[in-house]
């Protein structure tokens, strides 16, 4: 009988305390940059994606496929249909391009359908898990093509709004392009200066996490911490993110 007791005063412990477990678990695979030739090892990716346990979501950080065609597009979404984890997917570079048809309303209303209306249609939106407010930012061009990303007045005029509505919170924020500098002009996002002096103003944001940049950096500026995963089209690589603010703990891992 008091082993029995026993077992139930932890049984009930151990519920409480995943309860109140605020830690986030995420999966952040960026630049497949997906054609016919290489869907393969995504799909292989996918299988070993979906075995994860207490993952919260799995992040497609942009340039999801190497060329804004209907080909690419219609074969990212079939293997995205296979993720059985909630899946976010952001917009880079190589993703829309209106001269062929694929502008920002049509990828993400067709990966909304591919998720069964469980992911949103607006490129710049929010969403809540635990006890975080993930934001997530856009920054790519659809009308002429650039490596580079831009954050425009509007998109930082939407994100002012939205931070003010929230600074009981604390933030973490999605995007393809990153706030740091590079390696080369080619790839830097430019004109981060507003959008960075934005940020300044308030204290709760506290991660970034991009891709774009082809490497690997983790570096905390100014409060925020960044975290850049590199291109699995090259290397094969993602990582797995775990985030909790409450102890001022964030770790990564990469898996190639």
């Amino acid at each position: 009988m008091k082993n029995i007791f026993k077992f139930l005063i932890l049984a009930v412990l151990f519920l409480v305390l995943n309860a109140n477990a605020k830690e986030v678990r995420l999966i952040h695979i960026t630049d497949i940059e997906l054609n016919s030739k290489n869907a393969y090892k995504l799909q292989e990716t996918i299988k070993e994606i979906n075995s994860f346990k207490d993952i919260d979501f799995v992040l497609f950080g942009g340039n999801n496929i190497a060329k804004a065609e209907i080909i690419n597009l219609r074969t990212f979404i079939h293997l995205l249909k296979k993720v059985n984890k909630k899946c976010v997917v952001l917009l880079g570079s190589t993703d829309v391009d209106s001269s062929n048809n694929i502008d920002k309303n049509y990828y993400l209303k067709r990966v909304k359908l591919a998720r069964f209306f469980a992911h949103s249609s607006k490129p710049n939106y929010t969403f809540k898990k635990k006890d975080y407010l993930f934001v997530v930012m856009d920054g790519t061009k659809q009308y002429f093509k650039s490596t580079n990303g831009y954050y425009g007045k509007d998109e930082l005029l939407w994100l002012k709004k939205t931070l003010d509505k929230n600074k009981d919170k604390k933030i973490i924020i999605l995007q393809h392009f990153p706030l740091l500098k590079a390696e080369s002009s080619w790839m830097e996002t430019a004109k981060t200066e507003a959008y960075e002096e934005l940020l300044a103003q308030y204290n709760n944001v506290k991660v970034i996490i991009s891709g774009h940049y082809n490497k690997n950096i983790e570096t905390k500026k100014d409060g925020i911490y960044h975290i850049v995963t590199e291109s699995y089209a090259k290397s094969g690589a993602y990582k797995t993110i775990e985030i909790d603010l409450d102890y001022d703990f964030v770790a990564t891992y990469l898996i190639k």
